[in-house]
C-alpha cells in the first residue's frame, strides 16, 4: 500500500571532489550520470515508485544546473519539486534547516546515494519506535574503514565514526545515507549552522538521549561518489540487481553456522575472546560469491557461552564483529544478518547466567532462529539452504522446512553423540569438503543440469508415471550431487521427485568377504525387485548405510506414492539386470585426478591413513571401475558433474 503526501529531502549540495574523475568539476554530482541516467533522476524515480509526492533538492555547488534539467522530470513523474541552493556550504544536516519542517516526517537521501528500497516497510518500524530519527544501514565490506552504528533491539546505543580509534572490532553495521527524520529531529538542526550528520547531530542525539532508531536493510544502497563504486553500480544497473535486491521480492537465502563453518572450531569452551575467531581457508569469498548471486546470507549460531557466564553479551558483540571484518579482508564476504541462540539447558557453571539456563526453541537443533530470519526478511523458504558442521545445523533445517548440507570442516557432521537424546539422526542432504564448496552447488545446482531437465520434461509429458532414472558411474564421480541438483530443480517446476540412494544397500564392511565383488558389495542381486517395487509406487524399506563409519546406520523408507519421478543414484544404478526396466539412464563423469581428489578427501573423513587410502584406490580401479563402466555403453546420456563439487 502506497501512502500519499511522503516528503523527501535530497541533499546534494557537496563538491563532490571524491568523484571529480568522474564530473570534470563542471556538473554537480548530483547529475553525474549512473548507466546513462543521472544520478538524482534515478534517486527521484525510485522515490516516486514508492509512493512520494513532494521532493526538495537541497543544492549547492553548481545547483543552479539542477533546477532546469530537474522541472521537467518532475512533471513527467507527477512529483511536487523545488530546488533549494544554498549561499554558503552548511554541510550534510546544516543545510537541512531550509526545508522549514512541518508535522511530517522526512525522507532524507543523499545525493550519491543510488537504491532501490521498499519504503512501507521502514515507515512502519519508524513509526512503530516513535523514533525522532531513523538511520537506514546495511552491513559492508570494509566495516574497518567505516562508521558503525552500534545498537541494541533496533535502537541506536553509540555511534563509531570512521579514524576513531576502536579497542575491538563491532559488528558490521553502517549509515548509508537514507534517514527518516520526525519532525522533533529539525529541532537540533540551528539555521545558518554548519553541521555534519555523523561527525556533529547524531553524536549530541545520542548524548541527549534522543530516540534513535536504526532500521537494518539487505536492500540495494551504493555509495557511487568514487569512481570504483560507480563503476560497480553502473554493473548492477545492467544487471538488475537493484530490483532483484528489494524487499518486494523474495530470494533465496543461504543459511552459515559460524564454528567449524566459516570459521575454525575453537575449542572445547568455544569463541570467548575475539582472538579465537581464525576463518576457514576462503570463507570470506565463499560468503561474497553467495550474496553476489543474490542469495541473503545469514548465520546462524549457538552460543551457549553466554548462559555459561564465559562472555557477556558485550564480549559476543565484539566477537562476532571479529568474523564480521575477517569475512569482509578475506574476499568482501558480508553477511546480512547474524541471528544467535545465548541459551543453554544445563546448569552447574561456575558465574552461569541462571535467566539463560533455559530449554529452548532457538538453540540447534531448534528452528527458531531460521523462523525469525523468516520474518523478517523476504526469504524465499523453498530455494533456501544451510551449511553446517553438526547434526545440530542439519536438524534446525530439517525443522525449518530448508534443504541441509553438510561440510567436512569442524564437527564434519559425526557428531552423533552431541546431538541429543532422540532416536531420529538427522542426515545432510549432501556432504560437501568446504563451505566453498556448498556454496558453489548453492550457487550453481540449476545451471549445472540445465541441459538434462529438459530431457526429463520431456519424458515426464510423454511416458507413464511414475519415472524412473538411474545416474550411475565411478565413486566420487558426482552423482548424488547431480541427482540432488535434478530433484531440486524438478521439485522447484512443481513435480514430485523422490531420490533413492542405492548406497544404503551397501554390505556394512564388517561382513565382507575378501573375494566380494563389487557388484556383490553392491547387492547388485536385490536391485530387480526394489525396481519393480517402485514402479509399483510401494513404500520401499532401505538397511540404511552409515558413510562414515562403513558400517549400518539408520533404516529408511522410500515412499514413492504419488511421485511423478524417481532418482536412483549408486554406482550400479543402471546395471544390465535392470537397464530395461529404466526409463533413462545418466553415466556421470569426472577427469580421473578429480575422482582422486574427491575419494581422498571422503575417506581422510572417515579417518583412513594415506596408505589405506592408497590401497583401497587401487583395489576400487582394479575391482569396480571396468564393471561400472559397462554401464556407459548403455546409458541414454553421459553428463559431467562440475569440478568444484563433492
Amino acid at each position: 500500500m502506497k501512502m500519499a503526501g511522503i516528503h523527501a529531502a535530497i541533499v546534494a549540495g557537496g563538491q563532490g571532489t571524491r568523484a571529480s574523475d568522474l564530473t570534470g568539476g563542471r556538473i554537480p554530482k548530483a547529475l553525474l550520470p549512473v548507466a546513462g541516467v543521472p544520478i538524482i533522476i534515478r534517486q527521484m524515480s525510485a522515490l516516486q515508485r514508492e509512493g512520494v509526492s513532494h521532493v526538495s533538492v537541497l543544492a549547492g555547488h553548481l545547483g543552479e544546473q539542477l533546477q532546469q534539467l530537474l522541472l521537467p522530470e518532475a512533471e513527467i513523474l507527477g512529483l511536487s519539486l523545488r530546488v533549494i541552493v544554498e549561499a554558503t556550504p552548511l554541510g550534510t544536516a546544516g543545510c537541512l534547516s531550509a526545508l522549514n519542517s512541518t508535522p511530517d516526517d522526512w525522507l532524507i537521501v543523499y545525493g550519491d546515494m543510488l537504491f532501490d528500497i521498499a519504503l512501507d516497510p521502514l515507515f512502519e518500524f519508524h513509526r512503530r519506535r516513535q523514533a525522532a530519527l531513523t538511520i537506514v544501514a546495511h552491513p559492508n565490506d570494509h566495516p574497518r574503514t567505516s562508521d558503525l552504528i552500534v545498537e541494541e533491539n533496533g535502537a541506536v546505543i553509540d555511534l563509531l565514526p570512521v579514524g576513531q580509534m576502536r579497542q575491538h572490532d563491532y559488528r558490521n553495521l553502517v549509515p548509508t545515507g537514507l534517514y527518516l527524520a520526525s519532525s522533533s529531529f529539525f529541532d537540533r538542526i540551528i539555521p545558518g549552522k554548519t553541521a555534519d550528520m555523523v561527525r556533529d547531530v547524531l553524536p549530541a542525539m545520542i548524548a541527549s538521549g534522543s530516540k534513535l532508531a536504526v532500521y537494518n536493510t539487505p536492500e540495494y544502497l551504493r555509495d557511487v561518489g568514487t569512481p570504483a563504486r560507480h563503476a560497480l553500480a553502473e554493473r548492477d544497473l545492467l544487471s538488475g540487481r537493484p530490483e532483484a535486491m528489494s524487499a518486494r521480492h523474495s530470494r533465496p537465502a543461504i543459511f552459515f553456522d559460524c564454528d567449524g563453518v566459516l570459521n575454525d572450531e575453537p575449542g572445547t569452551k568455544g569463541a570467548v575472546a575475539e582472538r579465537d575467531i581464525k576463518l576457514i581457508p576462503g570463507a570470506g569469498r565463499a560468503v561474497r560469491r553467495a550474496r553476489e548471486a543474490g542469495l541473503l546470507t545469514v548465520a546462524i549460531t549457538n552460543r551457549p557461552q553466554v548462559a555459561k557466564g564465559f562472555v557477556t553479551f558485550e564480549g559476543l558483540s565484539h566477537i562476532l564483529g571479529r568474523l564480521e571484518a575477517l569475512l569482509a579482508e578475506d574476499g568482501g564476504g558480508v553477511l546480512d544478518r547474524i541471528y544467535f541462540c545465548p541459551h543453554h539447558p544445563e546448569a552447574g557453571f561456575p558465574g552461569e547466567v541462571a535467566a539463560l539456563k533455559i530449554r529452548c526453541e532457538c538453540r540447534k537443533p531448534g528452528s527458531l532462529l531460521l523462523r525469525q530470519a523468516f520474518a523478517d526478511l523476504p526469504i524465499e523458504q523453498g530455494r533456501s539452504a544451510l551449511i553446517g558442521d553438526s547434526l545440530r545445523d542439519i536438524g534446525a533445517a530439517r525443522g525449518a522446512g530448508i534443504w541441509a548440507y553438510g561440510v567436512r570442516t569442524g564437527y564434519g557432521c559425526r557428531d552423533q553423540g552431541r546431538y541429543g537424546e532422540t532416536t531420529i539422526i538427522p542426515t545432510p542432504d549432501l556432504m560437501f569438503d568446504s563451505v566453498t564448496e556448498a556454496v558453489d552447488f548453492q550457487v550453481e545446482y540449476k545451471s549445472r543440469v540445465a541441459t538434462i531437465v529438459p530431457t526429463i520434461q520431456g519424458l515426464v509429458d510423454t511416458n507413464v508415471k511414475p519415472l524412473l532414472i538411474a545416474l550411475c558411474g565411478r565413486s566420487r564421480s558426482g552423482k548424488t550431487s547431480m541427482a540432488h541438483a535434478l530433484a531440486r530443480v524438478l521439485t522447484e517446476q512443481g513435480l514430485t521427485c523422490l531420490q533413492v540412494g542405492l548406497d544404503n544397500w551397501i554390505v556394512p564392511a564388517v561382513d565382507r568377504r575378501p573375494e566380494l565383488s563389487a557388484e556383490a558389495r553392491n547387492r547388485i542381486e536385490l536391485l530387480p525387485e526394489l525396481i519393480q517395487q517402485f514402479r509399483a509406487r510401494k513404500c520401499v524399506q532401505a538397511p540404511g548405510y552409515n558413510a562414515a563409519s562403513r558400517g549400518l546406520g539408520r533404516p529408511l523408507a522410500y515412499d514413492s506414492a504419488g511421485q511423478v519421478v524417481i532418482l536412483f543414484d549408486g554406482v550400479f544404478a543402471g546395471h544390465a539386470s535392470i537397464r530395461k526396466m529404466l526409463d533413462l539412464v545418466i553415466f556421470v563423469t569426472a577427469p580421473d585426478d578429480l575422482i582422486w581428489k574427491r575419494f581422498c578427501s571422503f575417506y581422510r573423513w572417515k579417518g583412513f591413513s594415506g596408505d589405506a587410502i592408497d590401497a583401497l584406490w587401487r583395489e576400487r580401479t582394479i575391482d569396480e571401475w571396468t564393471a561400472v563402466d559397462q554401464q556407459r555403453d548403455t546409458a541414454d546420456l553421459i553428463a559431467g558433474w562440475g569440478p568444484r563439487d563433492s
